[in-house]
């Protein structure tokens, strides 16, 4: 599917060092799009993507701990408006779609152990990095009229499931910020929506999940299968396209095989 309205536009991808995340920016680039390829820790991972994205459109990399403002902001201000670095001519010059892909189970805690400071790093990883990437980049997006999709989980909706309450309610937060920045922003034209997957055969699942555990998940889901991380990219574009989606915002965009049926 080609968005002809999103060649050419400048797209910031939170956590596209892989998963949903690299998809999305690979996926925003053959579309024509110059793409911010954000990671934190994982260099290499943003690199490859970086690489990707290059074969189709144009980009650069941003690294950044999206739990810090001030880390953020200047990744927001590099990508959008002014270099880093003296010699470093390339930026964008404006936002106009900021996907909030960023977050992490971290570990799984039970509510009953849970220590205080996983808590805290669970909504900050999830929840304040949403709120942080949204008001650094509103200031380019009230130019551009543009677009923010935040990413959730069915969790959410379900509590989660081995430990992973916290982390579910730290995305819980992020569909409460969806739907007030959809309220509060509308009056500049820019959409907020949120793209809500299911369980996602990607890294994260790799290493949270057991390979018996998503393949229950499979067996239980409507459609017979786990999502992609590419399913979760066409419908992060699709969202993103003001020709396609001109009139939604404040939505959630569940996609998860008909699994949030069963629940």
């Amino acid at each position: 599917m080609i968005y002809e309205d999103l060649k050419g536009k400048k797209v910031l991808v939170t956590g596209s060092s892989s998963g949903i995340g690299q998809a999305t920016a690979i996926m925003f680039a053959k579309q024509g799009a110059f793409v911010g390829v954000h990671y934190f820790q994982t260099k290499d991972g943003g690199e490859k993507t970086l690489t990707e994205v290059k074969k189709y459109s144009d980009g650069i990399l941003l690294k950044a701990d999206v739990r810090s403002e001030k880390q953020v902001n200047i990744m927001v201000e590099r990508f959008a408006k002014t270099p880093a670095l003296a010699f470093e001519k390339k930026h964008a010059g404006r936002i106009d779609i900021l996907v909030n892909n960023a977050g992490s189970l971290l570990a799984r805690h039970p509510f009953e152990t849970a220590p205080l400071d996983y808590h805290e790093d669970a909504f900050a990883t999830n929840a304040r990095s949403v709120f942080l990437a949204a008001k650094a980049a509103l200031p380019h997006l009230k130019k551009s009229k543009g677009c923010i999709v935040n990413i959730g989980t069915i969790a959410s909706f379900n509590g989660g499931a081995g430990g992973s309450g916290i982390y579910a309610a730290a995305k819980a937060a992020v569909l409460t910020e969806t739907i007030a920045m959809a309220v509060e922003f509308a009056k500049y034209k820019i959409r907020v929506n949120c793209v809500v997957p299911g369980l996602i055969e990607t890294r994260f699942h790799e290493r949270f999940s057991t390979a018996e555990r998503r393949a229950a998940v499979a067996l239980q889901t409507p459609l017979g299968r786990n999502g992609s991380a590419d399913d979760i990219a066409k419908a992060i574009l699709f969202l993103s396209s003001s020709e396609a989606a001109s009139f939604i915002t404040g939505a959630f965009l569940h996609v998860n095989g008909g699994l949030l049926m069963r629940l």
